[in-house]
């Protein structure tokens, strides 16, 4: 599993991505939101946690952003905001799980792995067909062997392909 961790204490983030890896959880951390955008933009993650109040876009705003994404990611939120207003205001824009400051570190691993095993219930199949494999979750696609990132437009181009299965016609481009 890979999480991204949002968080604008370093010592909090540092701690939470240590205890991570000791339970064997690969964590990235952004100090605030236009890391966490960026890390967002480059890399997969399984899921994000998300601190509301950080410099730069909130964690709200992030949050706004992988749900309109439509990855699927699940997003926890870890916030000293406590009180109910603030809770039914994160799930309300998103959040699968809440989970407030101060905390226990193998209650933030037991959610992470909950949310993972329900996200795992959740994926579409990876589909193969003549050396072409396609994992539409991650937008991954393998050719007889290395990994290629996919772009949206060859998911498009495998999923047809896949319907295809012999029965269509290639089309030539006009030169």
């Amino acid at each position: 599993m890979r999480v991204l961790i949002v968080e604008d204490e370093p010592y909090m983030a540092e701690a939470i991505r240590d205890g991570l890896r000791l339970e064997a959880i690969a964590a990235d951390i952004a100090g605030d939101g236009e890391t966490a955008l960026e890390l967002l933009s480059v890399n997969v993650y399984d899921i994000a946690v998300l601190d509301r109040d950080i410099p730069g876009p909130s964690g709200d705003q992030i949050a706004k952003g992988i749900i309109a994404s439509g990855s699927g990611m699940p997003i926890l939120m870890l916030t000293a905001a406590d009180r109910l207003d603030d809770k039914a205001t994160g799930f309300e824009l998103g959040a699968d799980d809440y989970l407030t400051k101060p905390f226990a570190l193998q209650e933030l691993v037991l959610r992470l792995r909950a949310l993972d095993r329900r996200r795992a219930h959740n994926r579409p199949p990876v589909r193969e067909l003549a050396g072409l494999r396609l994992d539409p979750f991650r937008r991954e696609v393998y050719r007889d062997g290395p990994l290629r990132r996919a772009d949206q437009e060859a998911v498009r181009r495998a999923r047809s392909a896949r319907r295809c299965r012999g029965r269509c016609r290639q089309r030539r481009r006009a030169a």
